[in-house]
């Protein structure tokens, strides 16, 4: 008898954990048939672990499938809130299991195991694991290196008969002590792992799965001593049922695998305007340029993207637009309103998420009518991974989208929110500057109307058409030229930060970081991105000069000044972090940064310092965890085999601090949206914490429900050719008439420390302005807001001796029962 073939059919049954999408990196293997024809090993689609009640997917999914997956996730199998039915479904089906962190301590439980706290806690940390070589871990080498995210593990002493220890790893402060790395079952394929072979820093996760595969081919041919009673013919090119892949939770355009083709092969056609351009050559530094053609040229507003530290290729451009219109969404009211000339034409209330309806107006309305720049006339070469600006929307996403953009996250709107609120805020301009920061030309972009047709303007409804005309274009580059032959020209002067004061001090902080983690203790979450907030009052003086300060003291390379009169309000950016970029070809690029150290005028203490950053655990682990987060994030855009991590874990420096940084990049599925793109990874990572979702529920209870607003959310631009770039925002003043404020905060993980958290906090702080802690609350620590619920509704956690009255335990009911 042959050596079973064929393509399995593959169900991975997610627990909202932020890094199962990375196990479809683990199962994109081809085989090749007798006539040397491909196939592909596995069609697989993820589902949600609560999308379907036990009876229909008993009768309704079960049997079309070969094989099932359980993923990681937060909380505890013992509680069907974290688990669903999932217990059921180890012990009654007759299928290959494999359960990975989570769904390997659900195995465990199924059968009678102990969950224990774990010697050592981990999270984003490699061990060596070591194994008996059999099954899933069949001809892998001893002492392996595999990332653990875990605060619990199964009881190594007290395991049930049924099932074998077939992993261990060590605790390093007893040697002499196993901790349970794997399990399988006796009598059934049935297997666990309790480290995450998906993550980027985990050797032989694809041979792990190529075992699990040929263990369940056989499984199926009857060659299996677990299997003498039934038999399936598993053949090539099998799929999962279509009425399964349509509940697949990864979107069916984000894994099309055919790249995008070169749009000017497509069909000719007439559009009402297009992007003209031209050359202006050297001229004025850039806040010139600002000052004597954008500032004030607009009552909507104006933008500038200014690259104020040009690090590499991707700060090369400064970009300075005025506005057009403007657009404002507030998700407390679900209200979209309109401005034009300083006024706000029209409100109405969205039937849809705001996403969905600015994917609409970009892809349908903008990018459908203007005819933009073909690469080879926008006057500069590029490298992978760099957009480039013609003409588009600038502005925000604040934090609180969130609401609209993670599966799972449950709010109801009031209805209602302040006048003048909103989380999002976006120009459209009609005009932009770009100046190439390496050899210091001018370029001119601009929106040509070619006749009456106005559909942008109609779709938005604004009196004053969208675009100009060639006769006004030509005035413009007359104006600008007359600009740059100017001998002087008028120049504002900074006008110096006032002092930031903390909402928080050492001691209130430190206590809100306990309490993160007694959450990753319990394991609730892996890391926490926890924040405060700074609070100064505005001197009299054009926010402007304030700017103008800011990118003298830190300047960074996705620096930032947006003003919105409309909102007397105004943003004022030195962010050193990429969000998300998507280039001229479709690539997308991520950037995220995790671990800070202040720069030292010392060159041998700062080269230790960097040192430091480069080899230090705590700030690897926290880089880590983000990156697979990331790279999860990505498979809702992009086909997995076209996720790569191209630098990992690097430390780049800048006027103030340096950082560990890392890049991720993917190709863009070809019908995946930019605005889409940008939803799907939302809000960024490294402002969240890992997993997305639990992390930011639990964060909501952790920092009293306030709003981070336009802060840990991200800026930028979308390109009407389909570019993006957003960075994410932070080391960010934002204005609000008299009002400044600036957030601050880190990731927490088991290993953090308070007060060099607290420091972290302060080092970022005082890179953006002169800040100080609050000298005492206003509030006892113990008042917070979550602080009372009613017991009534409470989940008890006391099966892990968790105390009863446990701060912890109050924000897990009103957070977990209430918001799912």
């Amino acid at each position: 008898m042959g050596t079973p073939t064929g393509t399995l059919k593959v169900l991975i049954i997610d627990h909202y954990d932020s890094y199962t999408n990375n196990i479809l990196q683990l199962l994109q293997g081809t085989a090749v048939d007798d006539a040397g024809q491909e196939y592909p090993e596995w069609s697989v689609a993820i589902v949600r672990f609560d999308q379907f009640s036990w009876e229909t997917f008993s009768t309704e999914l079960l049997p079309s499938l070969d094989a099932i997956i359980l993923s990681p996730g937060p909380g505890s199998p013992e509680r069907e809130a974290d688990f669903g039915f999932n217990s059921r479904l180890i012990r009654e089906a007759n299928i290959p299991i494999l359960g990975i962190c989570l769904g390997h301590q659900g195995i465990g439980t199924t059968f009678g195991a102990k969950i224990i706290h774990t010697p050592n806690i981990k999270h984003g940390q490699i061990c060596q694991v070591s194994h008996k070589d059999i099954g899933v871990l069949k001809d892998l080498p001893q002492g392996f290196d595999a990332v653990r995210y875990n605060s619990l593990v199964l009881d190594y002493e007290e395991l049930p008969s049924d099932l074998e220890a077939t992993a261990w790893t060590y605790d390093p402060e007893d040697t002499s002590r196993k901790v349970l790395m794997g399990i399988q079952h006796r009598y059934r394929p049935i297997f666990g792992a309790q480290w995450h072979p998906e993550s980027v820093c985990s050797a032989y996760g694809s041979q792990i799965l190529h075992n699990f595969r040929n263990i369940t081919l056989d499984f199926w041919a009857q060659r299996s001593p677990w299997n003498r009673w039934t038999s399936r013919k598993i053949v090539n090119n099998a799929t999962l049922p279509q009425d399964i892949q349509d509940q697949n939770v990864i979107v069916k355009q984000a894994a099309h695998v055919d790249y995008p083709v070169d749009s000017t092969a497509s069909q000719p056609r007439e559009f009402p305007y297009l992007v003209k351009s031209v050359p202006l050559g050297k001229g004025p530094s850039a806040h010139l340029v600002f000052q004597s053609l954008v500032k004030g040229a607009s009552p909507d507003g104006e933008v500038w993207l200014d690259s104020a530290k040009v690090r590499d290729s991707h700060s090369r451009n400064s970009y300075l637009a005025p506005a057009a219109f403007a657009l404002s969404y507030s998700s407390r009211s679900q209200s979209l309103s309109i401005y034009q000339k300083g006024k706000e034409l029209a409100t109405q209330r969205l039937n849809t998420t705001y996403w969905t309806w600015l994917d609409q107006f970009h892809q349908d309305v903008i990018q459908a009518n203007i005819e933009t720049l073909s690469p080879e006339l926008l006057g500069q070469d590029t490298e992978v991974g760099q957009p480039l600006l013609q003409i588009g929307l600038l502005g925000y996403f604040g934090y609180e989208l969130k609401r609209e953009s993670l599966p799972g996250y449950a709010y109801t709107p009031p209805g209602q929110g302040p006048r003048g609120h909103s989380d999002s805020r976006l120009l459209f301009s009609n005009v932009v500057f770009r100046l190439d920061n390496y050899t210091s030309e001018w370029t001119l972009f601009s929106l040509i109307r070619k006749g009456d047709s106005d559909p942008i303007g109609e779709f938005v409804g604004v009196p004053d058409k969208v675009g100009i005309s060639d006769a006004q274009f030509d005035d413009l580059v007359a104006r600008a030229m007359t600009v740059f032959s100017a001998s002087q020209l008028p120049s504002a002067k900074p006008e110096p930060l006032p002092p930031f004061v903390a909402l928080d001090n050492e001691d209130s902080y430190s206590q809100t970081i306990r309490e993160a983690q007694e959450a990753i203790k319990e394991g609730e979450t892996y890391e926490l991105t926890l924040t405060t907030k700074f609070q100064a009052r505005s001197p009299k003086v054009d926010p402007y000069s304030l700017y103008l300060a800011l990118r003298a003291r830190n300047p960074a390379p996705y620096s930032a000044y947006i003003n919105f009169p409309s909102h007397d309000s105004s943003i004022l950016s030195s962010s050193p972090e990429r969000f998300i970029s998507i280039d001229r070809n479709g690539v997308a690029e991520m950037k995220p940064i995790k671990g800070t150290l202040a720069v030292s005028p010392d060159p041998v203490e700062d080269e230790r310092r960097k040192n430091q950053l480069a080899t230090d655990v705590k700030e690897l682990a926290e880089n880590l965890m983000i990156v697979d987060l990331i790279r999860s994030d990505l498979h809702n855009i992009s086909p997995s085999k076209s996720i790569k991590v191209s630098k990992l874990l690097h430390v780049e420096s800048y006027e103030t601090v340096h950082q560990l940084v890392t890049t991720i990049q993917s190709q863009i599925a070809p019908s995946v949206g930019s605005v889409k793109v940008v939803e799907r990874c939302f809000p960024p990572g490294s402002m969240t914490g890992a997993p997305k979702l639990r992390s930011v529920q639990i964060l909501d209870g952790l920092e009293q429900s306030r709003e981070r607003g336009i802060y840990s959310g991200s800026l930028g631009y979308l390109c009407a050719s389909g570019s993006v770039d957003q960075s994410v925002v932070i080391r960010t003043i934002v204005r609000t008439g008299d009002q400044l404020e600036l957030g601050a905060g880190g990731a927490i993980t088991w290993l953090s420390e308070a007060d060099k958290e607290w420091d972290e906090v302060m080092v970022k702080a005082n890179a953006v302005a002169e800040a100080r802690p609050r000298p005492e609350l206003s509030v006892p620590v113990a008042a917070k807001t979550w602080a009372s619920v009613d017991s009534s509704k409470q989940v008890s956690l006391s099966k892990r001796g968790v105390p009863a009255g446990n701060l912890w335990r109050s924000l897990y009911n009103l957070f977990f029962h209430h918001v799912l």
